[in-house]
C-alpha cells in the first residue's frame, strides 16, 4: 500500500510540476483549451471598428440631411411653398366672362398680334415693351417705397435715368446690362404685402384676370401715374391698347399651351393668376 501510495504522490507531482511550467509558458491554456474562439475576419473587424473613411462619409450624409431640412424649413417660414387656390364666389359670372375674353382672344387679339408682328421686327417690338415700363417707372418706384423696399426703389430710380438718357427714352435697356434687373411692384402687390387678401377672382372682360384687391390696386396705380395726368384719356387706352397687342405678339402661344393641356382652362388660368401674384408678392 505504500508503495501504491508513493507511486501516486510521484505521478500528482509530476502532474503538478508540468501545469507550472505549461502556465509559465502560456498563461491562459484552460482558457484556450476549453472555449470557442474565432479569430475576426477584416469584415468583422471592420463593423467592431469602422474606417475613418466611413465614419467621414456617415458625417457628410448627415450633415447634407440636416441641411436640406434646414432649407426646407426656411422655406415653409418664407411662406415660398404656394398652396391653395383663389376664393371664387363669383365664378359663374367670371365663366361667362372668360368665354368672352377667349373668343375674343382668338378672333381678333391674336390675329392683330400676328399682323403686328409681321409688320414690326422682334426686337423692335422689345424696345416698345421697354419704352412702356420706362414710361410706368414712377407707379414701380412709389410702390416700391409704400413697401418700404428702399433698395428696389434705388434700382427703379436708376433703371429710369439710365433708360431715359442713355437708353433713347426707354427703346434700350442698358440698365439690365450694368446689372440693374427690372423691378415689378404695384399696388395690387402693395397691399398683399400688408395682408390684405385676394378676397375674390375676378375675370374682366377685355382687361382680363384680376381680383378685388388687385382691381383696387389697378385704380390706385392709375391715379398717381403721371402720364395719366400728362395726356388724354384716349391716348391713355391707346398705350394701354399697344402694349396689350405688343405682349400678346411677344408671348404668343403661352395661353394656348396653359389651355390645351388643361382639363378645365378656366380653373387653369384662375391657378396660374394666383400663383403668379402670389410670387410676385412673396418677392
Amino acid at each position: 500500500m505504500k508503495s501504491i501510495f508513493k507511486a501516486t504522490l510521484a505521478v500528482v507531482v509530476v502532474m503538478l510540476v508540468w501545469a507550472t511550467v505549461s502556465m509559465a509558458s502560456d498563461p491562459f491554456p484552460i482558457i484556450l483549451a476549453s472555449a470557442e474562439f474565432t479569430p475576426l475576419t477584416p469584415k468583422k473587424e471592420a463593423q467592431v471598428c469602422p474606417q475613418k473613411d466611413e465614419i467621414d462619409t456617415n458625417r457628410i450624409r448627415l450633415a447634407q440631411k440636416w441641411e436640406e431640412e434646414e432649407k426646407a424649413r426656411k422655406a415653409r417660414e418664407k411662406g415660398k411653398v404656394i398652396q391653395g387656390t383663389m376664393p371664387d364666389p363669383f365664378q359663374p359670372v367670371n365663366r361667362g366672362f372668360f368665354w368672352v375674353n377667349d373668343k375674343l382672344y382668338f378672333n381678333a387679339l391674336k390675329p392683330l398680334a400676328r399682323v403686328y408682328g409681321f409688320i414690326l421686327p422682334e426686337d423692335v417690338r422689345i424696345g416698345v415693351r421697354h419704352a412702356i415700363l420706362n414710361l410706368h417707372a414712377p407707379v414701380r418706384f412709389a410702390n416700391s417705397l409704400l413697401q418700404f423696399k428702399l433698395e428696389k426703389a434705388g434700382i427703379v430710380l436708376c433703371r429710369f435715368a439710365i433708360n431715359s438718357t442713355v437708353g433713347l427714352g426707354g427703346l434700350l435697356d442698358p440698365a439690365s446690362q450694368m446689372g440693374l434687373k427690372r423691378v415689378d411692384e404695384d399696388f395690387g402687390q402693395t397691399l398683399g404685402v400688408y395682408g390684405v387678401k385676394e378676397v375674390a377672382y375676378i375675370d374682366w372682360p377685355i382687361l382680363g384676370t384680376s381680383c378685388v384687391r388687385d382691381s383696387l390696386g389697378t385704380v390706385f396705380d392709375t391715379l398717381i401715374d403721371p402720364i395719366y395726368y400728362l395726356v388724354n384719356g384716349w391716348v391713355y387706352a391707346g398705350i394701354f391698347a399697344l402694349d396689350k397687342i405688343n405682349e400678346t405678339s411677344l408671348t404668343l402661344g403661352t395661353y394656348e399651351s396653359l389651355i390645351e393641356s388643361a382639363i378645365d382652362p378656366y380653373i387653369a388660368v384662375r391657378n396660374a393668376y394666383y400663383q403668379y401674384r402670389r410670387e410676385l408678392i412673396q418677392k
